[in-house]
């Protein structure tokens, strides 16, 4: 006798598919509560930077803060940071990656001899090898296009050298001195001219300002 074959009635199906739907619509949900709780753990810092009696301070009320008391400098040096690279690519004007190392072995030299580490003088600074290395670009770009028409004469080096004579060791000579002070009086001079050169950049540059400080 052949067996009869039962088949669930339509209600039954109906109410098994309505609860997996339920019931994936929990996990889901379990999902994203853990997800946000994992994100608020690990992102708080994003929004909360201190605890004061359990009251928080904001970032936002610290950026704010922050961009009061430095924020019109920093905008602007970012601002003269962009004007030289794009008058240094107008002009085709580089600084290679072997002439920043150059420079970087140079100032990690001075700073050994001071009895200290690079590193641990950028750390101090909250600064990084990166942002320094940043740094050196930019100062070698301006040194190619500023400085490069400065003169130093052996008259300068001279005058400078007996003005200041008297802060340097007994019996020093002129010739033991005569590479500082041509650095000394060069950037001396590359200074004052940076200045007046980049406000005659800035002044056919386009710059619209969206925060007024």
């Amino acid at each position: 006798m052949a067996t009869e074959k039962t088949e669930n009635p339509p209600e039954k199906k109906l109410n098994i598919k309505k609860l997996l739907v339920a019931k994936k619509k929990v996990l889901v949900s379990i999902f994203i509560i853990a997800v946000i709780l994992v994100a608020t753990f690990f992102l708080k810092s994003w929004f909360v930077v201190a605890l004061v009696n359990n009251q928080p301070i904001g970032r936002f009320t610290l950026d704010r803060e922050l961009e009061k008391q430095g924020g019109k400098q920093v905008l602007e040096n970012k601002i003269s940071e962009i004007l030289i690279f794009n008058e240094a690519s107008k002009q085709k004007v580089t600084a290679t990656q072997a002439e920043i190392d150059t420079k970087l072995k140079q100032i990690e030299d001075q700073v050994s001899a001071q009895g200290q580490k690079l590193d641990d003088l950028l750390a101090q600074q909250g600064q990084t090898r990166a942002q320094l290395q940043d740094q050196i670009k930019i100062q070698l770009l301006v040194e190619k296009m500023v400085g490069k028409n400065i003169q130093i004469t052996d008259k300068e080096i001279s005058d400078y050298f007996n003005t200041n004579s008297s802060t340097y060791p007994k019996g020093t000579k002129l010739e033991e001195k005569q590479a500082s002070i041509k650095t000394t009086l060069y950037q001396q001079k590359l200074s004052a001219a940076f200045q007046p050169w980049l406000d005659n950049i800035r002044k056919s540059a386009s710059i619209r300002y969206f925060v007024q400080f």
